[in-house]
């Protein structure tokens, strides 16, 4: 996503907020803000988000004023979402989805595939096979939602360049006048 951001200075970039444990690469304030449970909770009961999810026993969650500002100020707004809260964003909005999805032409690359991503991402440590069992439960449950998104690009294992052309295009196709 930063990549198409850098190429598209006029799309507003809001950051996310999530209660999992910060990273070695991440950046606060730029990648997610990092919170507590209970501070999430207390923006959840002060609707201060414009949606939110569980994802992976973390909460996700983007919040409401700065895409309304953004919005109102006739901008427009690139977030890469979670497809629980793209669900829950299509009764206030219309956002223009795009769903990205792994490069995994038979079922068990899907799992070498996240199995390996995971492995050989250096930010996330040592990560316990049940935490991997359940990413990669995730991945197959997510993928029955591409039907419910406007376009579905692949995001070659390697090439992300050839998914972020992609991305680009359509935003030229969606956004330019």
């Amino acid at each position: 996503m930063f990549e198409v951001l850098k190429k598209h200075p006029e799309l507003v970039h809001v950051v996310s907020y999530t209660t999992r444990d910060q990273r070695p690469n991440e950046i606060p304030g730029e990648d997610h803000f990092f919170i507590y449970h209970e501070k999430f909770e207390e923006m959840i009961k002060n609707d201060e988000f414009l949606e939110y999810a569980r994802v992976h026993n973390e909460l996700f969650g983007y919040p409401k004023k700065p895409i309304d500002d953004a919005l109102a100020a006739g901008k427009n707004v690139l977030i890469e979402m979670d497809v629980q809260g793209v669900e829950q964003i299509h009764e206030k909005y219309q956002p223009v989805t795009i769903f990205i999805k792994y490069n995994a032409p038979q079922e068990g690359d899907l799992d070498a595939l996240i199995r390996n991503r995971i492995k050989n991402d250096p930010g996330r440590g040592e990560v316990p096979e049940t935490d991997i069992l359940e990413r990669i439960a995730t991945a197959k449950r997510e993928i029955t939602y591409e039907k419910n998104y406007q376009y579905s690009i692949i995001n070659p294992e390697g090439h992300p360049e050839v998914a972020i052309a992609e991305v680009e295009n359509i935003i030229k196709k969606e956004f330019t006048n």
